[in-house]
C-alpha cells in the first residue's frame, strides 16, 4: 500500500517548511492534509509530521532539543522490521526518516 502522491506530496511540503522554521505554512498545509488521509499508512505519515510540528512548537529556537537524525533512523528501522509493525507504524517511520534525512543535508 503506497501513500498517495498527494498526501506524499502534502507530507513533503510539510516537512520543508518545518525544516526551514516555517510554522505558519506547515500549520495550514496539516490542517489541509488532515482530511486527505485514505488508508493507514497516509494517517501515519501525517501522524509523524505533526507530532514534528508539536515537537518544534513546543522546542526552543523551532527546533527540538533531542533530535538526532542517526538514532532516528536506527529507530525507523527497527520499526519498519518488527513483525508487529503495520500500515500506520511503516508510514510514520517513513516520515521520520524523510524529515531526518532533510535535516541532515541543512547540518
Amino acid at each position: 500500500m503506497l501513500v498517495s502522491k498527494t498526501v506524499g506530496e502534502g507530507v513533503s511540503s510539510v516537512l520543508a517548511s518545518l525544516r526551514d522554521s516555517d510554522l505558519e505554512s506547515a500549520k495550514r498545509k496539516l490542517e489541509s492534509l488532515s482530511q486527505s488521509a485514505r488508508n493507514e499508512k497516509e494517517r501515519g505519515s501525517i501522524m509523524a509530521a505533526a507530532g514534528i510540528y508539536a515537537g518544534i512548537v513546543k522546542g526552543k529556537d523551532s527546533t527540538i532539543q533531542s533530535w538526532n537524525s542517526d538514532r532516528v533512523r536506527r529507530a525507523a528501522r527497527a520499526i519498519s522490521a518488527s513483525q508487529m509493525s503495520d500500515d500506520f507504524d511503516k508510514g510514520y517511520a517513513e516520515t521520520l526518516v524523510e524529515y531526518a534525512s532533510l535535516t541532515q543535508k541543512q547540518a
